[in-house]
């Protein structure tokens, strides 16, 4: 696999990775018949985030960092890549969100009060911020909210790149433990402080502290961290000639600790589930698949998981969208199907958000970021930096 290569595997996984969080949020009440194990699994499905920052990390390094740790890109061309990558879809569903965003504030708000407080939604969610404010983080398009820590650490990447130049490689072994460490202290904190003063935290749960905990971006940058570190680790390994497919107990291993933790349910606490602990797991998965991954990688890099996994982003924030538009196709087919299932009502978003996904990743995703980039490329050019542009692995 050359430097300009593209990773498969790991496109194919975040499809899968994506799919969990959409299960997680409309299939939970069709699996009620389930094994308790796979109702824990897919209820573990808010962890795959937590997947999705380690492979970013991972993935950008990759990309974007040579063998002694430094930038191989302006940091203009490397911001103007990012806002390419993410804004044209994450726009697209903010439209989308719009309608039922603004009638459930108006419904709840006198109209003067709705509208400041959808001004003020709508601006920090627009600028990429509202994660930084707990109240704002699932206001428009909730899982819009990632990506707003995603901007985060697009900014910090370029910085993180000076100092890893800095980094001996004998030390990155005791940079990730430290890393992996520093993210498990604030939800070690909050189960040892409980300042919300709650008796028991799940997915359903909310105070003011635990929404900080879950959406600060502060709080998961270790987990983009610890990615960035492998991502550096796995291009010194390519330089220096390490043949590929050594990687498939690496994956496989990764894999099976995801899949136990997530079937285990209430014995493993949710807020160190949410944060940082299965990060060495989501670390070994990617870096196994990244070398090649056996027979899981072979899988993963099938035509079709490459291809929706090239559509896993626009899919990621199509789920409301797609749920609300289930919602109005069950009404508008009751007289002769009854949709208002729960199989009903997760075979609707999945039928919805699928098609969509490979739909918009075609017509919107991929042209927008063409024309965004061109668009930039100006102001990348002020920078005075090569503006010699690297092939990049899908999704990156």
């Amino acid at each position: 696999m050359s430097r300009g290569g593209s990773l498969d595997a790991l496109t194919g996984l975040r499809f899968f990775a994506a799919l969990h969080v959409v299960l997680f949020h409309f299939a939970r009440p069709a699996l009620a018949p389930a094994p308790e194990w796979l109702q824990n699994l897919v209820g573990a499905g808010f962890s795959a985030v937590g997947v999705f920052f380690v492979l970013s990390g991972f993935v950008l390094a990759w990309n974007y960092l040579d063998a002694d740790g430094r930038m191989e890109t302006g940091t203009r061309a490397f911001l103007a890549a990012r806002v390419a990558r993410v804004y044209p879809v994450y726009l697209l569903t903010f439209l989308l969100s719009a309608p039922p965003t603004m009638l459930a504030s108006f419904a709840s708000n006198a109209w003067h009060v709705a509208a400041v407080k959808l001004a003020v939604a709508a601006v920090a969610t627009l600028a990429l911020v509202q994660a930084w404010v707990p109240l704002l983080a699932l206001y428009w398009n909730p899982p819009g909210w990632s990506v707003a820590v995603e901007a985060f650490f697009y900014a910090l990447f370029p910085k993180l790149a000076r100092g890893l130049s800095r980094l001996k490689p004998s030390l990155v072994p005791v940079a990730l433990g430290a890393t992996w460490v520093l993210g498990l202290v604030p939800p070690v904190l909050y189960l040892a402080l409980r300042p919300d003063g709650l008796d028991s935290v799940d997915a359903h749960s909310w105070g003011a502290w635990l929404a900080v905990l879950k959406f600060a971006p502060l709080s998961r940058l270790p987990e983009f961290l610890f990615g960035v570190l492998l991502g550096w680790c796995f291009v010194r390994e390519r330089q220096a000639g390490v043949a590929k497919g050594s990687g498939a107990v690496l994956a496989a291993l990764g894999a099976a600790l995801l899949v136990a933790a997530g079937a285990a349910g209430e014995r493993i606490p949710y807020v160190l589930m949410h944060n940082a602990l299965l990060a060495p797991a989501s670390g070994l998965l990617v870096y196994g698949l990244a070398r090649g991954g056996g027979l899981l990688g072979r899988v993963l890099s099938r035509p079709w998981a490459v291809h929706l996994g090239s559509a896993s982003y626009a899919l990621y924030l199509l789920q409301y969208p797609a749920g609300e538009a289930a919602m109005k196709l069950e009404r508008v087919l009751s007289p002769w199907v009854d949709l208002n299932t729960p199989w009903g009502w997760l075979g609707s978003v999945l039928l919805l958000a699928l098609p969509a996904s490979v739909l918009v990743h075609r017509y919107v995703e991929t042209p927008m970021r063409s024309r965004v980039r061109k668009a930039l490329q100006p102001w990348v050019d002020a920078e005075g930096a090569s503006t010699r542009v690297r092939p990049v692995a899908p999704g990156a």
